[in-house]
């Protein structure tokens, strides 16, 4: 039977509220019920934290926060945690993924989940891949603007401060006529005669600034108006807005909540009815979560109040070069970038490598052990290269000692369905939705990393395109196949260097917006085979043996080709052709499927031998060589049977 208890003061497994050095000050229990191996735990997390620490000081605007009678800074995160039960079979690691805009990824990646509602009583943990594994998990909110309906939520107080704001817009032309859009931050006042709304069809074109009154904000100012609708292009508008919330307490919830996992309140553990299980914290992020961890890293959140490390290992996945616009005034932490159409935001800034990126880590002592991992979109639209080049792209830079990098090729940063599609009913494609999945190698990493920081067990090297071996390229240099149906891209979504005002890397307040744009860096791309598959990475069983091209880039319907746009975080399948008649006719330069394999039973049999070579690198477990041939063969329905 389940069982509710709601708690007002007294902390998950210990109370503390009331110790004078505690960040986390108390937990309230709204939820305790059984869940198999693991007890379920729902609540809500309470922080108080020093605004002047060394620890706090790469808060944006932390110092103009409301602060309580102690002169602290108070805030509060959604927590959804599954502790196990026993110590039997138990990991003694604490699995902490920071959620995306308030939601699991790695339940979906690594476990096959589909979430339908995202209220934490009714997540779905699909097949419980970590909770069998003997982790516990926790998944915690830190991001100001998800609202419950949208998963965990995180509230943080509100600094009094004016500053500029820009909100952008791009109409693609392939749908109604809007004459509308809304903005994040409300404009201070709706009048406002100095705001600016401007159009261009190039991103990096001149700007055409519309009159004042030609347009306006409604009268809340959380939305802009045009009377005579918007033509394809790119809108933005520039204007004064009024409070913004300290968006940076997120990563400093983060910090020390897993520290609170590890040592409790003043040293004392958390956990003392079974601090077994809390020896260690890994954190996973994925996306924009896992570009959340880069910063949290690069600006010293790893080391908390007391001078101890939070996390003891990071699994970073497909994040890319990226950080984000996490801990700034007017921080949207929901954008991400050109590359998804959120335009020229505080994202893809240096340092890229570990070397800069763990400085403050290692000067701490706090550097935490990392894994990287990068679909193939993530050298197409998040700029991947530049973690493991030199600045002009000339040469490798390696990951650092303490780092690995895998790059699972030919894989989508999001996998489309099977059977593949290219309309997913809000947006359309030229091509079909790359399915590829990510799931066999993930699950296998994870275990890997867990592996390292609890036996020191050597991982298996990193597997990533390098220049020097000719997998990593310019784009002009990729030489990819003649395909009838399918043109290689002729632009790259461009990765500028960006001046967002005087003293914005020490203050994180913005001063110019648009910002100025130098230089674009020298992206490159993974060098492809003779089937247009990426090489110098991980071959997954359905790329190995391939039915199709499987790319990291798609284009949208209708194209965005002004704006330097391709399809954002979606990639592209290809089919081979059946026959070879058939691919004689087309004019396709890649063998046909019966040329290939035969039949069905041949293309299983290559698939099983791809899978035990990555089973013998430790890139996929035993159990799952099974399942992996099990996709392929639905796989082998879909294509070749449709």
């Amino acid at each position: 039977m389940t069982r509710i208890w709601l708690v007002s003061a007294c902390a998950l497994l210990l109370c503390i509220a009331g110790t004078a050095a505690a960040e986390v000050v108390r937990i309230d229990v709204r939820r305790r019920d059984d869940f198999g191996t693991h007890e379920r735990i729902i609540g809500r997390v309470y922080f108080a934290i020093d605004p002047s620490a060394r620890a706090n000081r790469a808060i944006a605007d932390v110092t103009l926060a409301p602060r309580n009678a102690a002169g602290r800074v108070e805030f509060s995160a959604d927590l959804l945690f599954f502790l196990p039960k026993r110590e039997e079979g138990a990991r003694g690691t604490v699995f902490l993924e920071v959620v995306n805009r308030g939601r699991d990824q790695s339940l979906a990646l690594m476990s096959g989940a589909h979430q339908r509602d995202l209220s934490p009583e009714r997540w779905d943990m699909g097949d419980r891949f970590v909770l069998t594994q003997g982790f516990a998990v926790a998944f915690l909110g830190w991001q100001f603007d998800v609202r419950p309906a949208q998963g965990l939520t995180f509230d943080a107080p509100e600094a009094p401060v004016r500053g500029v704001v820009r909100a952008s817009y791009v109409e693609d032309g392939g749908g109604p006529r809007y004459s509308g859009f809304g903005v994040q931050y409300c404009a201070r006042d709706a009048a406002q005669p100095n705001a600016t709304l401007t159009f261009r069809t190039t991103i990096d074109g001149p700007a055409e600034t519309l009159p004042r009154s030609a347009w306006q904000f409604v009268q809340s100012g959380c939305a802009v108006q045009l009377p005579g609708g918007f033509n394809p292009g790119l809108y933005e508008v520039v204007y004064e807005a009024e409070g913004s919330p300290v968006a940076g307490l997120g990563l400093a919830a983060l910090r020390d909540f897993a520290s609170y996992l590890k040592f409790g309140a003043n040293g004392v553990s958390a956990l003392r009815e079974r601090p077994a299980l809390a020896r260690r914290v890994l954190g996973f992020g994925y996306s924009q979560s896992g570009r959340l961890l880069r910063e949290f890293v690069r600006d010293g959140f790893n080391q908390d109040e007391h001078g101890r490390a939070a996390f003891d290992g990071l699994m970073i996945a497909s994040a890319g070069a990226g950080g984000g616009s996490f801990n700034h005034r007017f921080a949207m932490p929901g954008q991400a970038g050109n590359s998804v159409l959120s335009i020229l935001r505080p994202v893809d800034l240096p340092p890229f490598t570990d070397a800069g990126l763990l400085a403050r880590a290692r000067a701490d002592g706090v550097v935490p052990r990392i894994f990287y991992t990068f679909s193939s979109t993530e050298y197409w639209a998040r700029a991947g290269s530049l973690t493991h080049t030199t600045d002009d792209g000339t040469a490798d830079l390696p990951p650092d000692p303490s780092s690995r990098l895998y790059f699972l090729a030919g894989t989508p940063h999001a996998s489309g369905p099977l059977p593949p599609l290219h309309d997913t009913g809000g947006q359309r494609y030229r091509h079909d939705l790359n399915f590829a999945e990510q799931r066999w190698v993930l699950r296998a990493l994870l275990l890997d990393l867990d592996d390292w920081l609890r036996t020191g067990t050597e991982p298996p090297s990193s597997r990533y395109p390098a220049i020097a071996r000719g997998e990593l390229v310019p784009r002009g240099n990729v030489t990819f196949p003649r395909v009838p149906s399918m043109a290689f891209p002729e632009y790259l979504p461009p990765v500028w260097r960006m001046d967002f005002g005087n003293g914005y890397a020490e203050s994180r307040v913005i001063t110019r917006e648009p910002p100025a744009l130098g230089a674009p860096y020298p992206v490159l791309l993974p060098q492809v085979n003779a089937d247009g598959n990426d090489i110098g990475g991980i071959p997954l069983p359905e790329v190995a043996v391939p039915l199709g091209t499987h790319t990291g880039w798609n284009v949208t319907v209708p194209p965005l080709t002004g704006l330097r746009y391709l399809a954002g975080l979606v990639g592209s399948f290809v089919p081979f052709a059946a026959t070879r008649e058939a691919r004689l006719a087309s004019g396709d330069a890649r063998p046909s499927i019966a040329e290939r394999y035969g039949d069905r039973q041949a293309y299983l049999a290559a698939v099983d031998r791809a899978a035990q070579v990555l089973v013998q690198q430790r890139l996929m477990l035993g159990d799952d060589a099974g399942q992996a041939r099990q996709r392929a063969a639905a796989t082998w329905d879909a294509v070749v049977a449709r």
